[in-house]
């Protein structure tokens, strides 16, 4: 890997060890596609990239279908993926103008990856061991992943887990047996407000607890269903997502209660009725 793509410790899609993420490139797919499905093909793919590469001079070549021409290899070794004309590999200018795809690709940057970056470097070190074992195509599928759910839980939690467990090292698999509450679930962003609002520093054993994970999805679950009886009034109401203050309890109304739209008043309202069920709730934990 070039130094200056990892020169300022571990991040999210450089995290060292031989693998990257390159999830989100090309940033033209449909939804729910992965690497990871295609593999033989891409790292075929990838080889050619990077075997043709620099292309002569410096024009714009669209991207076409779901492959990049400038996705290719970083190291010798034929480990790392990400992009040819990333400003780190090009004396700092950015080239990546040529692929024609405006200036997604230099914005872009997906939800797990801006909370990882509010973590402090120990904390990125801790949650980096759930993919000791990981290369770089099972590294950037959401599938394969455990970080791209633990992300959606937001940075208090992380925070919380991981100065909880004092520096202790724990791979993919102990993890998960320490913390049953998080196996194999989806679900992360849709109720990670009810969790925060539950979770301190004196109750993180809550999360150890089988019985906590029943009854926090029997909670989840049932207040879910109250709240779909509530009907907005929809006319002229802004996207749920725009409403702005709370992004965590905004998540909630979409991805839980299934509202697009709303007004602020509304969302005020339902927000008083979640947070007294929360408050119910802890105190019976």
């Amino acid at each position: 890997m070039p130094e200056a793509l990892n020169d300022t410790g571990p991040t999210l899609c450089f995290p060292g060890n031989g693998k990257s993420c390159f999830s989100c490139c090309p940033p033209i797919r449909p939804p729910g596609y992965e690497h990871i499905q295609y593999e033989n093909i891409v790292k075929r793919v990838l080889r050619e990239n990077t075997r043709s590469y620099p292309a002569e001079g410096e024009g714009v070549f669209p991207i076409t279908g779901f492959s990049c021409w400038a996705l290719g290899y970083l190291d010798k070794e034929f480990k790392v993926v990400g992009c040819l004309l990333h400003p780190a590999l090009n004396d700092g200018r950015d080239l990546r103008f040529r692929v024609d795809y405006g200036k997604k690709c230099a914005r872009e940057s997906c939800p797990e990856a801006k909370v990882f970056q509010k973590l402090g470097s120990r904390e990125r070190e801790f949650w980096l061991h759930l993919t000791d074992d990981l290369d770089s195509f099972s590294y950037s599928s959401r599938k394969w992943n455990p970080l791209f759910g633990m992300m959606g839980w937001g940075v208090d939690i992380l925070r919380l887990i991981a100065a909880h467990e004092r520096g202790r090292i724990l791979t993919r698999g102990h993890f998960f047996e320490a913390y049953p509450f998080f196996f194999k679930r989806a679900d992360s962003r849709a109720n990670a407000y009810l969790l925060n609002h539950i979770l301190t520093w004196d109750n993180i054993p809550l999360l150890k607890r089988e019985s906590f994970r029943a009854g926090f999805e029997k909670f989840s679950l049932q207040l879910a269903e109250r709240l779909k009886k509530f009907s907005p009034s929809g006319n002229g109401a802004p996207y749920t997502h725009q409403l702005g203050g709370d992004v965590q309890f905004l998540d909630y109304l979409r991805l839980s209660i299934g509202l697009r739209r709303i007004h602020r008043r509304e969302a005020t309202k339902l927000k008083d009725l979640v947070d007294d069920a929360v408050y119910d709730f802890k105190v019976r934990c």
